[in-house]
């Protein structure tokens, strides 16, 4: 099982699969909370997540840092990354980071493509409709995860959603 994880200081996404094959989708969103408060709900959140079922890999969105030019905010999102990364490493999570340049690639099959371009694509590569960008994303991410973990389902894609797996790593889990 795969959770996609769409980080964000305002609205994470996450989407996953359940045993029964229905797909859950939806957002974190804080609110108003500030510091430290923020990332203890999100990784909170994210840890109520984690214990619906067994999940194999998070496909997590690595950082984008384009298009803003405030230093702070980098800080906040690079808080919020290694807060996140390390709470599921040390509980035996593996974690496939994905640059989101391959995201939009796996969805689009284009590197450049703009968030309405995913929206769209989820519903009409896999037929299924979200609500929300954040939601659209961590679709994306774990359909990417379930192709990273077999190969079969990796070889039912084109060459060019293949290729925007190759670009991704994998931190390994602790083992407890």
């Amino acid at each position: 099982m795969v959770l996609g994880f769409d980080p964000s200081l305002t609205s994470s996404g996450f989407s996953y699969t359940d045993v029964d094959g229905k797909v859950h989708t939806g957002v974190i969103k804080p609110k108003s909370i500030r510091g430290v408060e923020r990332l203890i709900f999100i990784r909170d959140s994210l840890a109520s997540i984690l214990k619906v079922q067994d999940f194999r890999l998070i496909a997590y969105e690595g950082y984008s840092m384009g298009g803003r030019n405030q230093v702070g905010r980098f800080f906040d999102i690079g808080e919020l990354g290694g807060v996140l990364k390390s709470f599921a490493i040390e509980r035996g999570f593996d974690i496939l980071l994905v640059p989101p340049t391959n995201l939009k690639q796996f969805a689009t099959e284009r590197g450049n493509a703009k968030k309405p371009d995913i929206t769209q694509a989820v519903a009409s590569v896999w037929g299924y409709n979200v609500k929300q960008n954040d939601e659209a994303d961590a679709f994306i991410l774990m359909k990417m995860g379930e192709a990273y973990l077999s190969r079969r389902v990796c070889r039912a894609y084109s060459q060019v959603r293949r290729e925007s797996l190759t670009k991704c790593s994998k931190i390994k889990g602790q083992s407890n």
